[in-house]
């Protein structure tokens, strides 16, 4: 039986809820589907940045071997790191309560957040893990949320994105527009060109034609070649899963390496 690792944010975590209902994944889809001869490991966590989705992956990457992993890069805008919980000195933990600038997450919004630290963040994210899959030997694929960089990055942005509760269809931007210049002092510090020129495009399932360089991801999926919208409290429903799965997973990503 072949193993798979799935990491992603709540577009592939195992359900996607709202008040009246709870509907599949196209991970738990998928899992359903070939339960016979394929065991699935899904580790997406709802709201998690891109940073959190890098480290899971390396623990379970270095924890154990994978026949092969798929990677579901979120928005890049997402920010999580491991801080004190409440008062307790001896635990800390994680965030992944997405692009949320209240609470927890106020102080970095407010004061360190950029949308340059964004684009290097993800990138050096992306990297990293490449490398590191490559180092081990194992075969992976990535998909994204949607297109990395047309997806709102600024902070006025991000809070209206929140106010119409995670609406990206009405949230488009050209990110590397938008992108901060780096002081002349620090500019030998600037590696954004360089982590562009260095990722592996082939790695990537990109749902369309239009490049960055990202391509599309799930949203541009179904909103352009299904003329659809998510259903599920904008996440996908049952059915826009078991979509997504029969016409992209299967045959962009597990029959053409084998693992069907």
């Amino acid at each position: 039986m072949k193993k798979i690792l799935v990491v992603g944010c709540s577009f592939s975590h195992h359900t996607n809820k709202n008040e009246n209902e709870c509907e599949n994944s196209w991970v738990e889809c998928m899992k359903d589907k070939f339960a016979n001869f394929l065991y699935i490991m899904n580790l997406s966590q709802p709201g998690a940045s891109n940073e959190l989705i890098k480290r899971i992956i390396t623990k379970k990457v270095l924890e154990e071997r994978w026949d092969y992993v798929i990677v579901q890069w979120s928005t890049i805008d997402r920010w999580d790191y491991p801080v004190q919980h409440n008062d307790n000195t001896t635990i800390v933990r994680y965030w992944p309560i997405g692009s949320n600038t209240t609470g927890i997450k106020y102080e970095f919004y407010k004061n360190y957040y950029s949308v340059y630290g964004a684009v290097i963040d993800t990138l050096e994210n992306i990297l990293f893990i490449q490398q590191l899959l490559n180092s081990e030997n194992i075969p992976y694929s990535m998909i994204t949320i949607g297109n990395l960089f047309t997806l709102s990055t600024t902070i006025k942005q991000i809070e209206n994105l929140m106010i119409k509760n995670g609406n990206y269809y009405e949230s488009k931007e050209n990110v590397l527009q938008k992108m901060q210049q780096v002081e002349t002092i620090f500019a030998d510090a600037d590696s954004v060109p360089f982590l562009f020129k260095k990722i592996d495009y082939d790695k990537f399932l990109f749902t369309d034609k239009i490049r960055n360089p990202f391509g599309g991801g799930m949203l541009e999926w179904l909103y352009e070649e299904k003329n659809d919208y998510p259903k599920n409290n904008w996440h996908f429903d049952k059915t826009q899963s078991e979509c997504f799965l029969n016409e992209f997973i299967i045959p962009k990503i597990l029959k053409p390496n084998g693992i069907i």
